[in-house]
Protein backbone atom coordinates (compact mmCIF):
# COMPACT_ATOMS: atom_id res chain seq x y z
CA UNK A 1 0.00 0.00 0.00
CA UNK A 2 2.92 2.63 1.18
CA UNK A 3 5.00 1.46 -2.29
CA UNK A 4 1.78 2.46 -4.18
CA UNK A 5 1.25 5.80 -2.59
CA UNK A 6 4.79 6.62 -3.33
CA UNK A 7 4.77 5.96 -6.59
CA UNK A 8 1.40 7.95 -7.03
CA UNK A 9 3.08 10.84 -5.54
CA UNK A 10 6.59 10.70 -7.61
CA UNK A 11 4.00 10.26 -10.39
CA UNK A 12 2.29 13.17 -10.09
CA UNK A 13 5.36 15.32 -9.12
CA UNK A 14 6.94 14.22 -12.46
CA UNK A 15 3.62 15.11 -14.48
CA UNK A 16 3.24 18.66 -12.47
CA UNK A 17 7.26 19.11 -12.88
CA UNK A 18 7.07 18.47 -17.39
CA UNK A 19 3.77 20.29 -17.87
CA UNK A 20 4.87 23.56 -15.82
CA UNK A 21 8.29 24.10 -17.14
CA UNK A 22 10.14 26.66 -18.04
CA UNK A 23 10.16 29.10 -21.44
CA UNK A 24 12.69 29.07 -23.65
CA UNK A 25 15.05 31.42 -24.74
CA UNK A 26 13.26 32.26 -27.80
CA UNK A 27 10.10 32.63 -26.22
CA UNK A 28 11.49 34.31 -23.58
CA UNK A 29 12.52 36.86 -26.13
CA UNK A 30 9.52 37.37 -27.82
CA UNK A 31 7.29 37.80 -24.35
CA UNK A 32 10.34 40.34 -22.98
CA UNK A 33 10.31 42.34 -26.93
CA UNK A 34 5.99 42.85 -26.30
CA UNK A 35 6.75 43.40 -22.86
CA UNK A 36 9.56 46.39 -23.41
CA UNK A 37 7.11 47.22 -26.43
CA UNK A 38 3.46 47.51 -24.49
CA UNK A 39 4.57 47.91 -21.09
CA UNK A 40 8.10 49.91 -20.83
CA UNK A 41 8.37 51.02 -17.07
CA UNK A 42 7.31 46.96 -15.95
CA UNK A 43 9.56 44.04 -15.91
CA UNK A 44 8.70 40.67 -16.00
CA UNK A 45 8.30 38.61 -12.05
CA UNK A 46 7.50 35.36 -14.03
CA UNK A 47 6.53 33.63 -16.70
CA UNK A 48 5.47 29.91 -16.60
CA UNK A 49 4.79 27.56 -19.49
CA UNK A 50 2.05 25.59 -19.17
CA UNK A 51 1.98 23.26 -22.41
CA UNK A 52 1.33 25.63 -25.04
CA UNK A 53 0.13 28.33 -23.05
CA UNK A 54 2.80 31.20 -21.19
CA UNK A 55 1.41 33.09 -18.01
CA UNK A 56 3.01 36.18 -17.31
CA UNK A 57 3.24 38.69 -14.53
CA UNK A 58 5.09 41.90 -14.55
CA UNK A 59 5.91 44.14 -11.44
CA UNK A 60 2.96 46.19 -11.73
CA UNK A 61 1.13 43.15 -11.54
CA UNK A 62 -0.44 43.29 -14.97
CA UNK A 63 -1.18 39.62 -15.69
CA UNK A 64 -0.40 38.86 -19.61
CA UNK A 65 -1.55 35.43 -21.57
CA UNK A 66 0.06 33.64 -24.21
CA UNK A 67 -0.63 30.62 -26.84
CA UNK A 68 1.64 29.70 -28.99
CA UNK A 69 -0.97 26.97 -30.47
CA UNK A 70 1.75 24.95 -31.52
CA UNK A 71 4.91 23.67 -30.84
CA UNK A 72 8.27 25.91 -31.75
CA UNK A 73 5.46 28.72 -32.45
CA UNK A 74 5.88 32.63 -31.75
CA UNK A 75 3.78 32.91 -28.68
CA UNK A 76 0.76 35.35 -29.19
CA UNK A 77 -1.48 37.39 -26.72
CA UNK A 78 -4.63 35.81 -25.78
CA UNK A 79 -5.02 37.98 -22.54
CA UNK A 80 -4.48 41.28 -20.97
CA UNK A 81 -5.07 41.80 -17.40
CA UNK A 82 -4.69 45.62 -16.14
CA UNK A 83 -7.21 45.86 -13.11
CA UNK A 84 -4.86 45.27 -10.58
CA UNK A 85 -1.68 47.26 -12.62
CA UNK A 86 0.09 49.77 -9.85
CA UNK A 87 1.27 51.35 -13.47
CA UNK A 88 -0.70 51.27 -16.30
CA UNK A 89 -4.74 50.30 -15.02
CA UNK A 90 -5.42 50.39 -18.55
CA UNK A 91 -4.87 48.06 -21.66
CA UNK A 92 -2.48 49.99 -24.23
CA UNK A 93 -4.69 51.25 -26.96
CA UNK A 94 -2.14 49.90 -29.07
CA UNK A 95 -3.54 46.44 -28.22
CA UNK A 96 -6.99 47.39 -28.60
CA UNK A 97 -8.73 46.43 -31.85
CA UNK A 98 -9.90 50.10 -33.26
CA UNK A 99 -13.35 48.88 -33.93
CA UNK A 100 -13.73 48.09 -30.13
CA UNK A 101 -12.11 51.05 -28.97
CA UNK A 102 -14.41 53.05 -31.22
CA UNK A 103 -17.42 51.43 -29.58
CA UNK A 104 -16.55 52.12 -25.87
CA UNK A 105 -15.68 55.81 -27.27
CA UNK A 106 -18.87 56.24 -28.48
CA UNK A 107 -21.24 54.54 -25.97
CA UNK A 108 -18.98 54.41 -23.05
CA UNK A 109 -16.75 57.56 -22.60
CA UNK A 110 -15.77 57.98 -19.28
CA UNK A 111 -14.66 54.26 -19.14
CA UNK A 112 -11.53 52.52 -19.97
CA UNK A 113 -10.69 49.16 -21.00
CA UNK A 114 -9.10 47.28 -17.78
CA UNK A 115 -9.23 43.51 -19.85
CA UNK A 116 -9.17 42.20 -22.79
CA UNK A 117 -9.29 38.92 -24.32
CA UNK A 118 -8.86 37.44 -27.18
CA UNK A 119 -9.72 34.13 -28.89
CA UNK A 120 -10.88 32.40 -32.17
CA UNK A 121 -14.39 33.11 -31.67
CA UNK A 122 -14.00 36.50 -30.99
CA UNK A 123 -13.14 39.48 -27.82
CA UNK A 124 -14.11 39.78 -24.82
CA UNK A 125 -13.38 43.29 -22.56
CA UNK A 126 -13.96 44.79 -19.20
CA UNK A 127 -13.93 48.40 -18.57
CA UNK A 128 -13.02 50.23 -15.26
CA UNK A 129 -16.47 49.62 -13.99
CA UNK A 130 -16.65 46.33 -14.27
CA UNK A 131 -19.10 45.88 -17.41
CA UNK A 132 -17.95 42.98 -19.50
CA UNK A 133 -18.56 43.37 -23.29
CA UNK A 134 -18.28 40.36 -25.86
CA UNK A 135 -17.78 41.13 -29.46
CA UNK A 136 -17.43 38.40 -32.32
CA UNK A 137 -14.92 38.21 -34.63
CA UNK A 138 -16.94 41.05 -37.04
CA UNK A 139 -16.66 43.17 -33.68
CA UNK A 140 -20.47 42.91 -33.71
CA UNK A 141 -21.83 43.09 -29.53
CA UNK A 142 -23.44 39.73 -28.78
CA UNK A 143 -23.08 39.80 -24.71
CA UNK A 144 -23.05 42.77 -22.20
CA UNK A 145 -22.90 42.13 -18.90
Amino acid sequence: MKKALVIALLFGFTFFNTSCTKVSNAQAQTIENFVKAYFPEAEVLSTIRDGFDYEVTLSDYTHIEFDSNALGKTPEWDEIDCRRSTIYKVVPAALVPAEIADYVSRLHQTQSIVKITKDGRGWDIELGNGVEIEFDRRFNVIEFD
